[in-house]
This record gives structure tokens, sequence and C-alpha cells, in this order.
């Protein structure tokens, strides 16, 4: 089942802001380092290619480590577009400015690459990096998070944008929507939150530091709640690109033997 997005009493917020990307987009931004941010967004936009998407994936980060997640080596095109199913996967570096031009100004059409229907950009960690306007801001939160530094970014997000938080840690899901629940009374706005914690799963992180698509892992334990998250942040974009289609499958994955009690959590 796909983990189920919860939110609080919706808050008085301020007159929403005008300004929204050219393309339905969503932002995966924190502060921090190492709350699996680049791991999500590449997860996310892979599962929207699965869903017969044309999507633009826009690296901010100066390491750039999408790439060499989806398995593209230095030597491959600026631009790499990798086929997933029927949709395809683009993959662009584009920092600060050059990135609002992109999203906002002039439109990912002169990249040469044709028309895109979705973006999903990983950020930097920085403060900043979620105060972009008119987006899908998903925010991955660790159990180590200083409650100043994610208030400020949270209360510099634009009106305009939602925000789901994501926490990525193993904790109790009742204690979580507390967390989550005090954090959007500190924000001081509506956040909506992954109902589940997500754990760390051993598979995804050596899918990804080997170039491999997480979406063909064997899907149990940790994996799969894993999985799950990403479906669901996924469709989010998609019900808000296309609120009247159905959220597409996940893509195939060919059989696997899995018993129950024997195979661990975290098994390759």
């Amino acid at each position: 089942m796909p983990v189920p997005l919860r939110s609080s009493t919706p808050l008085v917020a301020d007159a929403p802001l005008t300004m929204v990307p050219l393309l339905p987009t969503l932002v995966v931004g924190s502060y921090k380092g190492g709350v699996w941010k680049t791991s999500l967004a590449v997860a996310i936009a892979e599962r929207l290619a699965w869903a017969d998407l044309k999507v633009l994936l826009v690296t901010s980060d100066t390491q750039e480590d999408a790439r060499s997640r989806l398995g593209l080596k230095a030597s491959d095109p600026q631009i790499a577009r990798i086929e997933r199913g029927k949709g395809t996967l683009t993959v662009l570096g584009a920092r600060d400015s050059v990135a609002i031009d992109l999203l906002y100004r002039s439109g990912p059409g002169r990249l040469g690459q044709g028309s895109f229907d979705v973006a999903v950009v990983d950020t930097p960690p920085i403060l900043e990096g979620g105060h972009l306007p008119g987006v899908l801001l998903v925010t991955p939160i660790d159990g180590t998070d200083a409650a100043r530094n994610l208030i400020s970014m949270l209360r510099g997000v634009p009106s305009n944008s939602e925000i789901i938080l994501a926490k990525v840690h193993r904790m109790d899901p009742v204690q979580w929507e507390r967390d989550a629940t005090a954090i959007e009374q500190a924000a001081g706005r509506a956040i909506q939150y992954l109902s589940s914690p997500l754990p760390r799963s051993a598979p995804v992180e050596a899918a990804h530091n080997n170039g491999r698509s997480v979406w063909a892992l064997p899907r149990r334990g940790c994996t799969w709640e894993f999985l799950s998250a990403v479906d669901t942040l996924a469709c989010s974009l998609w019900t808000k690109a296309f609120p009247k289609k159905p959220w597409p499958a996940m893509p195939p994955l060919k059989a696997t033997a899995y018993v129950d009690g024997w195979d661990g959590k975290d098994a390759p």
C-alpha cells in the first residue's frame, strides 16, 4: 500500500504569490546534507518517467550526484536523456539564476530537447533551497535536525508552495505525528507529511552508489517502504499536473522468490 499523506488543520497563510514555474515542479530541499535528499529526487524523477512522462531533472547541487546515481559518467553529455519505459528522464545541471531562468522565465524549450511534462529539482543543502515559489516542496529530515534551521527554512517557503515533510529515520509513527504537528505550528503554515517514517534501505543506497535504478530492486522490507513513499510523493506531483488522470501502476518487476520471516528486511 502507498504511504498516505496526512495534514493537520490548515493554518492561515499569506496571500499566494502569482509567480509559478512554467512546468509543474517538485523540489527536494533541505538545509542539511546526508538526509537522502538526492536519493529521493532521483527516485521520484525515475518514477514519474515510468509513468510515461517527459521529466526534467534539474540538479542544482555543485556535486551533481544525481548524474552518477543514474549511471551517467563524466564523459556523458551535460544534458543527458535516459529512457524509462515509454517515458524519458533528462538530467541537467543548473544553479542560481540559470535554474530560475530555466524554470520561470525562458523555460526548458531553449535546451533543444523538446517539451517536458514535469520538472524535479535537487537543491543544495542550504536554507534557501526550499524557497522556490509555486512548487511542491519535499523536505526530508532525519533524527538529528536542528529545529531552528528547519523552522527558518520552512518559514521562508513562499505561500503558494506546498510542503511535504518526509522523516528519513526510524521512529514511532505516533511520535512522528506529534513532531510533524509541532513543526507545522512553529512554522505557522499548513504542512503535509508522510505518515510513516522512512528507513534507510541498504539496497537503495547500494543501487545508487553503483548507478543502478532502484525500481529494479526486489520490493520487500525497507526497500519496499522507501519505494512506497517515493510512489506517494511522485503521485502528489502527478495529481497537481493531471488532476483527472489516474496514477499509473509502479513499473513492472521480474518475479523474485521471497519467503516472509526468512528474508531479511535489507536483504540484497
